[in-house]
């Protein structure tokens, strides 16, 4: 007996020429479905990507360390540490306050401020305490070693 080709099969007499002979449980049955799924996997990734991350709580610029009170408390006794030897201080920081700080004005024990052009920023490290005396503490790069 001879094999019929896909196209002879399809053209017989008594079926349509679009090849659909109105069989539903055929191979392809699955696949209005997967393609409903696969659409809301892409939708759902998609939702997720345009999505902004949280902003960071240490970030830079124009030659500033910008540090922010992310948190619902005040802040006392604020210390704000640059490549482990160099700091500024604030008293208070209050909710959601943004504390701009250029980086010439962080100075070492001795008094010497700390120059950008000759030395790269390796860390940042703020230290603060909350209501209750809880310690607060954010760490940028490699931070302060004790």
């Amino acid at each position: 007996m001879r094999r019929h080709t896909r196209r002879e099969r399809d053209l017989r007499p008594g079926r349509p020429e679009c090849g659909y002979d109105g069989r539903v449980n055929g191979p392809g049955r699955g696949r209005f479905s997967t393609c409903i799924c696969a659409a809301a996997v892409v939708a759902a990734l998609a939702g997720s990507a345009c999505r902004r991350p949280p902003p960071e709580p240490i970030t830079f610029q124009d030659r500033a360390v910008v540090i922010e009170n992310q948190s619902a408390e005040e802040w006392q006794n604020v210390e704000v540490w640059v490549n482990d030897h160099y700091r500024v201080t604030k008293s208070k920081m209050a909710p959601g306050e943004r504390f701009a700080i250029p980086l010439n004005a962080f100075v070492a024990g001795f008094g010497q401020r700390f120059d950008q052009v000759r030395q790269p920023l390796r860390g940042v490290e703020v230290t603060a305490s909350a209501p209750g005396g809880r310690p607060v503490k954010l760490v940028w790069g490699a931070g302060r070693r004790r």
